[in-house]
């Protein structure tokens, strides 16, 4: 390794200019040469070194050069070879078994970090002006929106006690600045602040963990090749046709962009944006001939993601939660493992972030704070809903995460128009209802407190749907995302009742202490509404989005139908949920080339029905002779 200071191991111009350490393992190029992509020279003549100044006097560096002083210290300058040998004749100094080289790799002071360090009088280009009344009374940096933003929460319990970083001396937008990192605080009371790290301070935790990556300049050649800048333009466009009206994620204000986005957020964008490249005149002519690579794409986003890990930002999760949402490739498999694996790094990269906590009082810009507010809603929808389809408890409770529903105010810069806005917000309520299902219903309790329990979340249910209804135009049902609304409604309330009705088998005695109520009955007419929902869908509603959790609660359908068949009490019943299921069935087969959403119910359902329901299943005598004669009758 050749030092920042040696004369005898001269640095090349590149690590010169940074002030770093130039590492060399057997001929040029160095390594920062290769990781920027730089070409590594040795032409440009030492700087002459520089007297030492205060802050006082050199107005425009605010930087401390030890790694515990703040911003205000001293500025150090280099020392010569000569200098060295007088300070440490040796090259030992007073520790000879301690080598402090690392300290020379851990800069930040670098041109693509002073975005960290600038104050107002330096036009900092990482803040963001408030105003509301026309002038820019109010400036907040960034937190979020550039590729060297990295911020890291520093949480209650942790080492780094809030509390006393509540004491340090932050300049007036909140930062206290180290050489080699920033603590950001965001709130007061209670004390909320984020550790923003240089990324490349990583880079040995990354080798060790085999997450070499490459640059991002290489990443954006690769994604280049596999998808054009022009190409990706359109598949924006279509993205912003059929995706954010399901999850604004994004904000009108830092939109993305093929030039200027991470490279892994774009890939996961044209991955969900390609299957509605029929929509748009250029694509649908120029992907007949040459589609982008699917396996391309995801290679970039899986090496990128797993780079991106040791420090993770808000492309990170917008990424992350895109390649939950994107639809399988082949609509017969549901791929649950991965996509539920997959959900758990993404609740662990939004906590890294602060996802998890409450940003409306943070001093940053209100549209970051609207953005942040509904990327994590849909995290926790997104994981309430996957964990209801896939029959898994929920990574994520309201405990631990405090914005589970969305307010007015975080429509602010969303892009979204009034009517869309009403269905994200009818969305966020049926959410709601779910959160509490999962928690009250599917937790083990007394069977005489079932009925009570389902008949409140029933009515909640219930309130919240016909609320719905008068904010939001009646003609949305018919069109997404009010379409996969009105399903999760149906399929909230079969979640309510089913627990009724399993509850009702396992303790009859338990469950008969009120002839008002009948959890069977009220079941049979959901059921009965589902299959005429699934009835009603046309073949010019196929070019949408159907989110993940949609494959199960159409599965769903026909399977409650099955165990209501089952356990049919009496023959007569037996015989009229047998004609339901066969009935829906024969609907589901209709709409399954139109609809793939479909496909996966239909194939599960159809191979009991091949193999022979009394061959898989024990049924009743009466329940046989049901099925029998629904034979006979077809």
């Amino acid at each position: 390794m050749r030092k920042y200071m040696s004369k005898r191991q001269r640095p090349c111009d590149f690590c010169r200019s940074r002030k770093t350490a130039c590492r060399i393992e057997s001929s040029p190029p160095c390594r920062l040469c290769q990781q920027y992509g730089r070409e590594c020279t040795f032409v440009e003549a030492a700087r002459p070194r520089k007297r030492q100044q205060t802050t006082e006097t050199s107005p425009g560096h605010h930087d401390a050069n030890d790694v515990d002083g703040p911003s205000k210290e001293v500025i150090e300058e280099p020392l010569t070879s000569f200098e060295q040998d007088m300070v440490s004749p040796t090259g030992t100094g007073t520790f000879p078994d301690i080598n402090i080289d690392f300290l020379q790799d851990l800069d930040i002071d670098g041109p693509e970090y002073q975005f960290m360090f600038q104050t107002p009088d330096n036009d900092p280009p990482s803040t963001a002006a408030e105003s509301t009344d026309g002038s820019y009374s109010k400036i907040y940096p960034l937190l979020d929106g550039h590729e060297n933003l990295h911020p890291e929460t520093l949480g209650l319990s942790g080492d780094m006690d809030p509390y006393l970083l509540q004491r340090y001396q932050s300049d007036e937008h909140g930062t206290f600045k180290f050489k080699q990192l920033a603590i950001r605080s965001v709130n007061n009371n209670p004390p909320v602040q984020f550790l923003i790290s240089q990324p490349s301070l990583f880079a040995q935790s990354r080798k060790e963990a085999g997450h070499t990556g490459a640059s991002i300049s290489s990443q954006r050649a690769e994604l280049e090749r596999a998808v054009s800048q022009n190409m990706g333009k359109r598949l924006i466009s279509l993205y912003n046709r059929f995706i954010p009206p399901h999850y604004p994620i994004f904000s009108t204000e830092s939109p993305p962009d093929p030039a200027t986005s991470a490279p892994c957020l774009l890939a996961a964008i044209y991955s969900i944006a390609l299957p509605f490249a029929m929509y748009d005149d250029q694509l649908c002519i120029d992907m007949a001939y040459d589609s982008p690579d699917a396996e391309d794409l995801a290679v970039l986003i899986n090496t990128a993601v797993d780079f991106d890990i040791h420090s993770p930002n808000m492309a990170t999760v917008q990424t992350l939660f895109l390649l939950i949402a994107r639809p399988s490739s082949n609509p017969l498999v549901s791929d649950a493992s991965y996509r539920w694996t997959t959900m758990g790094t993404l609740v662990s990269v939004a906590t890294n972030i602060g996802l998890h906590l409450d940003p409306s009082l943070w001093n940053i810009p209100s549209a970051q704070i609207a953005a942040r507010r509904r990327l994590s809603v849909f995290i926790y929808a997104l994981d309430k809903w996957l964990a209801a389809a896939l029959g898994r408890p929920p990574h994520i409770n309201r405990e631990n995460w405090l914005v589970d529903e969305l307010s007015t105010q975080d429509e602010h810069a969303s892009g979204l128009g009034p009517s869309q806005w009403a269905d994200i917000m009818d969305f966020s309520a049926l959410t709601s209802s779910l959160a509490s299902t999962l928690d009250r219903l599917y937790l083990i309790q007394r069977p005489e407190e079932m009925q009570a329990t389902v008949l409140e979340l029933s009515k909640t249910l219930e309130y919240r749907k016909t609320d719905g209804a008068r904010s939001a135009d009646p003609s949305n049902d018919k069109s997404m995302p009010g379409l996969s609304i009105k399903l999760g409604y149906y399929y909230t309330q079969l979640l309510i009742l089913r627990a009724a009705v399993h509850a009702q088998n396992s303790h009859p005695s338990a469950s008969n202490t009120s002839d008002q109520w009948s959890p069977r009955k009220s079941l049979k007419t959901v059921l009965e509404q589902y299959s005429d929902f699934l009835k009603s869908l046309k073949s010019d509603e196929t070019a949408e989005h159907w989110p993940p959790w949609c494959q199960s609660a159409f599965s769903s359908l026909c399977f409650a139908m099955l165990f209501m068949l089952v356990s049919a009490a009496t023959y007569e019943e037996a015989l009229s949920w047998m004609k339901l299921l066969q009935a829906t069935r024969r609907q589901m087969r209709l709409k399954a080339n139109a609809f793939v959403i479909i496909r996966l119910g239909l194939l599960r359902m159809d191979a009991i029905f091949w193999r022979g329901v009394d061959q898989v299943l024990k049924l009743e005598p009466h329940v046989k002779l049901a099925l029998d004669a629904s034979k006979q009758g077809t």
